[in-house]
């Protein structure tokens, strides 16, 4: 008995504390109060997740680029090495052209910065190539051109 007359007083005490403005403000606020909670939480799943999604796909863009340098490299490299040893009209604008791409392609940065637009020196990257081709006369296109999303 004694123990319940001292939560209700306990109980009487608290509500003697809370302003009526103060309750009347946790009902009509109560619904904002829970859509602001909803939201935070939404907000923290939607981070883990979108960071993991993220994640993957710049992983498989960077695997699509890195496949397409590969691809530039190697042709610049076996044509590099050929028009070394044959002497043609115009065998210097050519072995210049190719020596100016390989550097370009070389520089090219492994890691993503913000000082370095990568899509930007991608597609440099892609304009010289082409030059490259129709001064050597080759047909050499990245055969997985129509897979590239960007």
């Amino acid at each position: 008995m004694k123990m319940d007359n001292m939560q209700q007083n306990q109980t009487c005490d608290t509500d003697k504390d809370t302003d009526i403005n103060d309750i009347f403000d946790d009902i009509l606020l109560g619904e904002e109060k829970v859509i602001e909670k909803a939201y935070e939480e939404g907000f923290k799943i939607g981070v883990s997740k979108g960071s993991a999604e993220g994640y993957h796909l710049g992983y498989h863009r960077g695997a699509e680029l890195g496949a397409e340098i590969g691809f530039y490299t190697g042709i610049i490299e076996r044509y590099l090495e050929y028009y070394k040893h044959i002497a043609t009209s115009n065998q210097e604008k050519i072995v210049s052209a190719l020596e100016k791409l390989k550097e370009i392609l070389c520089n090219f940065p492994i890691h993503n910065t913000e000082e370095v637009d990568i899509i930007e020196l991608a597609n440099t990257i892609r304009a010289n190539f082409k030059k490259v081709c129709a001064q050597c006369k080759i047909d050499a296109s990245f055969p997985e051109k129509d897979n590239l999303s960007f």
